[in-house]
């Protein structure tokens, strides 16, 4: 039994109680809903467009519009609502990004971005196209793109629009024809390459005119895409040409570089690309066809015959140290000049007029009262090529053993360029070593051009770079030299014939090598 001891304390305990546990039930109610719409959390990450898309929170009943980037969700299209549970299917244009809820209280922004995956697809595509212009790619979800590689790793990452189902990129200017590569967000983010190659449209020539074309002239190029053309490539011009005299879509008049030979020329786009004309570009020449009289004396006028001969500027005769450049006469058709005094059998070389070129008569100019013929070498090491197993081991930086430009006797000799200041070699090696037994004498002519007079050519034989006997070059002119075995330390045999320069550098001909 229990016993009130005072009734208004008793009463006054209960009263206390009640307002206790009922503002305990408030406070919980008001933590876990104070009316306002709270976003506790969404997903899932991943989802693909049509799934499923859960918002979870409190008073989300009160929410009008769920606003997605790219996409926005409307009251009427939730799957479900409740004041704890939003569903929703992923519209198709949705991309990454935040979620806004819309209520009355305001915009409910999330902390973290919504990210899917995305199944993005190519179905066709610009064919071709100019660097520069716009290509459309169409498809599923192209919106989840976010770069496209053209050939070459040419990147493009901003784009002309961009949209769920259409891509249009702008092609770069030194794009190449491949494939396309496509780099798609999302939380499996995915290399997409197409099917098919797109092709870069590139500069075509048609046709030249004039052609066969003068050197230093202008060329008139006509064709297609020819204003994407960045440079001209012409035969035997190592340079390019980027410079032009006019250019646009249709023609192109470039001058004709002082170095072009016969061929086809080749144009080069922004990407590095060439194409080709189709055919050859010839270029004008001066040619000799008749040198009369022949054999001529020195200091007489000889007369050339033959076509485009107005534009020989020089005419170099062997062994002349300087081209004659002043001439009798001079006309399309025939030229005539005086032979030099010192002129020696041989071609003689036309230059041409605003080009780096040089023209080569086909037969010699023969010089009366010349050099008197060498005797036939008991054996031969060099006579018109190399002889009786000898073999080219030259260390010169020219060393030419089938020149026409200087010859003592014969149609070839050794032409050779050692370097300035150096201790080069022309080298004949035997294969097998011949037997010095018969004979006393090694002999040789040399030719010496300008700058080479008086200047030392050790003569070492078999390795002996100790104290070779040297030979002096005469400039101008054909010297023959003759050096007993004896002074070479009478070897047995001959395996190896270096005529080296004593530290300098110049120009030399060598003809008619071997044992006497």
């Amino acid at each position: 039994m229990i016993k009130v001891f005072n009734k208004q304390l008793f009463t006054l305990m209960c009263l206390l109680m009640t307002i206790g546990i009922f503002s305990a039930c408030k406070k919980d109610n008001d933590e876990k809903n104070n009316g306002m719409v709270q976003l506790m959390s969404f997903g899932p990450t991943g989802a693909m467009p049509g799934d499923t898309l859960k918002f979870i929170g409190a008073n989300l009943n009160l929410v009008t519009e769920i606003q997605l980037t790219g996409a926005m969700v409307a009251q009427p299209a939730f799957v479900s609502q409740s004041p704890e549970l939003i569903t929703i299917i992923v519209p198709a244009s949705t991309e990454k990004g935040f979620v806004t809820l819309k209520t009355p209280q305001g915009d409910i922004k999330s902390k973290t971005q919504l990210d899917l995956e995305i199944p993005a697809k190519v179905t066709s595509m610009t064919m071709e196209a100019r660097p520069g212009e716009n290509i459309t790619i169409t498809g599923n979800f192209l919106n989840w793109v976010t770069r496209v590689t053209f050939a070459n790793d040419k990147s493009v990452d901003s784009f002309v629009s961009k949209s769920l189902t259409q891509l249009v990129v702008k092609v770069p200017m030194d794009a190449q024809t491949g494939t396309l590569i496509l780099n798609s967000a999302g939380t499996e983010p995915l290399v997409i390459e197409t099917d098919s190659i797109f092709k870069v449209t590139l500069p075509m020539a048609a046709m030249m005119a004039p052609n066969p074309v003068k050197h230093q002239t202008n060329l008139t190029i006509t064709g297609t895409n020819l204003d994407l053309t960045k440079s001209i490539l012409f035969n035997g011009v190592s340079a390019a040409v980027t410079s032009f005299v006019s250019q646009s879509a249709t023609q192109i008049v470039v001058k004709v570089p002082g170095g072009t030979t016969k061929g086809k020329i080749k144009l080069v786009a922004q990407s590095g690309v060439s194409t080709e004309s189709a055919t050859e570009l010839d270029v004008v020449l001066p040619a000799v066809t008749s040198m009369s009289p022949n054999p001529i004396d020195a200091l007489a006028n000889l007369t050339i015959v033959g076509t485009n001969l107005d534009l020989v500027t020089s005419i170099s005769f062997t062994g002349g140290l300087t081209a004659v450049t002043s001439f009798v006469s001079q006309t399309a058709t025939q030229l005539v000049v005086k032979v030099p005094e010192g002129t020696l059998k041989g071609k003689i070389t036309l230059a041409v007029l605003n080009s780096t070129l040089t023209v080569q008569s086909p037969e010699d100019l023969k010089i009366n009262g010349g050099l008197p013929p060498l005797a036939d070498l008991g054996l031969a090491i060099y006579t018109d090529g190399l002889q009786n197993t000898f073999q080219d081991w030259s260390y010169s930086d020219i060393h030419d053993f089938n020149s026409t430009a200087n010859v003592r006797q014969g149609t070839k000799s050794v032409r050779a360029v050692y370097a300035a200041g150096g201790y080069q070699g022309v080298t004949f090696h035997a294969g097998t070593a011949p037997s010095t037994t018969g004979f006393t004498k090694l002999e040789f002519s040399v030719f010496g051009e300008a700058g080479t007079a008086g200047k030392k050519l050790n003569v070492v034989v078999n390795g002996n770079y100790g104290a070779p006997p040297q030979v002096t070059v005469l400039a101008g002119e054909w010297a023959t030299f003759s050096i007993t075995l004896s002074s070479l330390g009478n070897p047995a045999t001959i395996n190896e014939i270096v005529l080296q320069s004593a530290g300098w550098g110049g120009t030399v001909h060598i003809d008619h090598m071997g044992l006497r």
